[in-house]
């Protein structure tokens, strides 16, 4: 079983010290989309492309070991069993409204992230060609992040906003499988394990 991700606010605490003017969410979406593409880069290149994501100008090392930790565990959950990958966004008792917002700041970093590692991947091993379902799986976030829900707080909005984010979860770890199986390199990471 992955461990869990580390606590919303505590992180959220971190971007408060760090000026950052995006949410926590965008960065761990901004995390996952680098990762599902397979392609690795060194910490240091890491913390540089989270710094410029945040539009700040560097990130102290307290603040950055924090902000690791968030990284482990989500390379972590993609390489555990299907379904561990948990989307890093305000708890529940946030309102509606507020956790929608997160789920689309979480898409534009996912299609951030992974635009620059594709990018990357590119450069390292040629042009890359994705199927077709990774194509509609990166129009629905992009899609989604720019739609929002019922500004109502119902239980059918709730129900809406949590199928959305299963599907986020899921279409991640579907894009980390196929292009995992496409690039991985002898002691890469493994795709997700099937559970049975």
């Amino acid at each position: 079983m992955a461990t869990a991700l580390p606590n919303h606010d505590e992180i959220a605490d971190v971007f408060v010290r760090l000026g950052a003017l995006y949410p926590p969410s965008e960065l761990h979406g901004f995390f996952v989309g680098q990762l599902v593409v397979g392609e690795r880069i060194d910490e240091s290149r890491l913390r540089e492309q989270a710094a410029q994501l945040l539009d700040i100008e560097a990130i102290a090392d307290q603040d950055w070991a924090e902000l690791m930790r968030l990284y482990q565990v989500t390379v972590e959950q993609l390489n555990a069993d299907i379904g561990a990958l948990t989307l890093f966004l305000p708890e529940e008792d946030i309102d509606l409204d507020q956790r929608v917002s997160a789920v689309g700041s979480w898409c534009q970093g996912f299609l951030t992230g992974f635009a620059m590692a594709g990018k990357e991947r590119e450069k390292n091993q040629g042009a890359q060609n994705y199927s077709d379902a990774v194509g509609e799986i990166l129009t629905d976030v992009a899609a989604i992040s720019q739609a929002g829900l019922e500004s109502e707080q119902t239980n059918e909005a709730e129900k809406q906003y949590n199928e959305l984010v299963k599907y986020l979860e899921m279409a991640a770890v579907s894009v980390f499988v196929e292009c995992c199986t496409q690039s991985r390199r002898p002691g890469e990471h493994a795709a997700p394990k099937q559970l049975h």
